[in-house]
């Protein structure tokens, strides 16, 4: 049975995912989360109004479909309490929709405190959300995180504090000083306990019953712990791969995997960046697509299309086709560039992603440049509606990356993207 779907970031994340998971769902039963914390913001647009999720799958505002969170996300509770609250009285939220598995692991306020003071203190700092993140996955990688079946038996939740405050001085000192901040944390345990399951039993039994499954990653596939820019990668697996270990499922029920790129290219916090504009072209494209983070308001830095690391996205995660996203954010522009290939100083003409984070930063891209188009970009339709000269510009894309472009996205609504025939 081939029915799931994977949805992932095709670049540095901020692609625009959750619109495309919230238009994609309406196909889905289940709409899985399979990584990330909160530090991943889905921004999208239901009945004009701008919605932002952290946490929640994007799929939440289909009427009927569950959403699920599965063991490799990692989950603040007070931040996903008020995700709900937030979101009561504009669709159904109750434990038979929203699946939280008992196997994913819980952000504190120790954690938050470590990615506070490990950023301050780094010397060469990667540029992290600092909400607790990476101390997180590091507490679980060595076995002494919290998890959330855990975290919400209260007797079992208070074993795990004083295991901490036994081991460590500074956990108990800071459990003193942030009491209130400790309480709020405790207390969120009863709203959240009721959502707790065995979430990944449950999609499993799902597949067998040949119900369809959308899992929606977070973040970008460059921003993966082993394949991504290293180190200035997030702290899980972003790649499609990925998702069958935190789902526990076979890779045998895979049907299709989508990879969502910008038209452009965008990057938030630090790290290697060959296309990155720092002139007025890159202002006015962060300008037009209004680049500012969902989850911290940071300005993105902006560039042209990487079709060097879009190609290297498509062969790691097996990309079946590509939505190519703000579409309508070109329209205008006098001449538009992708990057086909590098040149570095000792190694000559590179057209794969190099592994090493400094020889990437010590890269010139090499662009082929096409002129812009001013008609208007079509909100609907068919792809082969847009301007000769746009898709001279996808046929390049294309043609560079070795996967087709499925989708064009042209606005921030439901309903404003172009199809294939």
């Amino acid at each position: 049975m081939n029915n799931v779907k994977i949805l992932i970031g095709a670049q540095w994340g901020d692609e625009g995912k959750g619109r495309w998971i919230d238009i994609l769902a309406k196909d889905a039963d289940a709409i899985v989360r399979f990584q990330g914390g909160n530090n991943a913001g889905h921004t999208l647009y239901v009945d004009g109004q701008k919605v932002v999720l952290h946490l929640i799958p994007s799929g939440i505002f289909q009427p009927e479909q569950i959403c699920a969170l599965t063991a490799g996300v990692v989950i603040n509770p007070s931040v996903i309490i008020q995700e709900i609250d937030s979101l009561t009285g504009t669709v159904t939220i109750d434990p038979s929709r929203l699946w939280v598995s008992a196997r994913s692991h819980i952000i504190t306020p120790w954690h938050v405190y470590l990615d506070t003071e490990n950023e301050k203190q780094s010397q060469n700092p990667i540029g992290t959300t600092k909400r607790g993140i990476g101390p997180t996955y590091a507490a679980k990688a060595s076995r002494s995180g919290l998890r959330t079946g855990i975290y919400t038996d209260n007797h079992r939740r208070q074993e795990w504090l004083a295991e901490m405050a036994e081991i460590s001085e500074d956990f108990r000192r800071h459990r003193q000083e942030n009491k209130l901040e400790w309480q709020a944390f405790e207390e969120a345990a009863v709203k959240l306990k009721p959502y707790v399951t065995d979430t990944e039993n449950r999609l499993r039994q799902l597949i067998k019953q040949d119900k369809k499954i959308l899992i929606e990653g977070a973040q970008g596939a460059l921003l993966d712990l082993d394949h991504g820019t290293y180190p200035y990668v997030t702290s899980s697996t972003t790649v499609a791969g990925g998702a069958f270990g935190s789902l526990g499922i076979s890779p045998r029920n895979l049907g299709e995997v989508l990879g969502v790129a910008k038209a452009y290219m965008t990057r938030v916090g630090e790290g290697p960046f060959p296309t990155e504009l720092t002139d007025q072209t890159g202002q006015l494209l962060a300008e037009r697509g209004q680049e500012f983070g969902a989850t911290t308001g940071r300005p993105r830095r902006c560039g042209w299309l990487d079709c060097v690391a879009l190609r290297y996205s498509v062969d790691i995660n097996g990309l079946d086709g590509i939505i190519l996203n703000k579409f309508d954010i070109l329209t205008g522009m006098k001449e538009i560039k992708i990057a086909t290939s590098y040149t570095h100083p000792d190694l000559g003409t590179i057209d794969q992603l190099p592994w090493d984070e400094r020889v990437l930063e010590e890269c010139q891209p090499e662009y082929q440049t096409f002129p812009g188009w001013s008609a208007e970009t079509p909100k609907s339709g068919k792809i082969h509606d847009l301007p000769e000269e746009a898709l001279t510009y996808i046929r390049a894309i294309e043609q560079s990356i070795g996967c087709p472009v499925t989708y064009i996205g042209t606005g921030v609504n439901r309903h404003d993207y172009l199809t294939r025939p």
